[in-house]
């Protein structure tokens, strides 16, 4: 009687020590699949922040700025250079340069203190009103209209279009890598990628 009593012990211990054994492969089995999910999913990283002189918040997401983070920064731009007074070009000048990519600032600030002189000389003044503005990746064309006076007098009124290209910074802003005027066609050819 006790040799059955032990052979039945000694099935049901078996039986548990395969079952355990079950369950710890099964939880292996699960573990390295979660492991593997984790390492093989595409990792999301978004972050929210204000860019510079605008108030509402744009995302950057997996490392991509929205088109209206671009569009918002590239008007910003565009008002701090074409929007001006003599009495105001200085400041609107030092405050544009803070976020010009270092390959482009030495030359920029020397174009942008030769244009000083020119208004404070001629009493000059500029309004740029946007029309439409185009973004493509880390691009812009923003098209307006462009009126200067020259002390009280009206001296032109004309339709331009301008290229800005930017970088990314470390901080998640942008810095201006490229800011130039551009034809009309030039303009049209932006979103189409087509060059005649």
């Amino acid at each position: 009687m006790n040799h059955n009593k032990y052979l039945g012990a000694l099935n049901g211990s078996v039986f548990q020590r395969n079952a355990w054994m079950i369950a710890f492969f099964i939880s292996l089995l699960i573990n390295v699949g979660l492991t593997a999910g984790l390492l093989l999913k595409k990792q999301s990283i978004s972050a929210t922040f204000l860019p510079p002189m605008i108030s509402q918040p744009f995302q950057l997401v997996d490392g991509r700025y929205t088109n209206s983070y671009i569009e918002q920064v590239a008007t910003w731009f565009l008002a701090q250079t074409l929007n001006y007074t003599p009495s105001s070009y200085k400041y609107q000048m030092n405050t544009f340069l803070k976020h010009i990519d270092p390959e482009l600032y030495g030359t920029l600030r020397q174009t942008l203190l030769e244009e000083f002189e020119d208004i404070k000389r001629q009493n000059r003044s500029s309004t740029f009103f946007v029309q439409k503005v185009r973004v493509k990746g880390m691009s812009a064309v923003v098209t307006g209209v462009r009126h200067i006076r020259i002390g009280s007098t009206d001296a032109s009124s004309e339709q331009e279009n301008w290229l800005l290209v930017f970088t990314q910074r470390l901080d998640g802003l942008v810095s201006l890598a490229k800011f130039e005027p551009v034809s009309q066609r030039k303009a049209n050819e932006f979103i189409t990628g087509e060059s005649k």
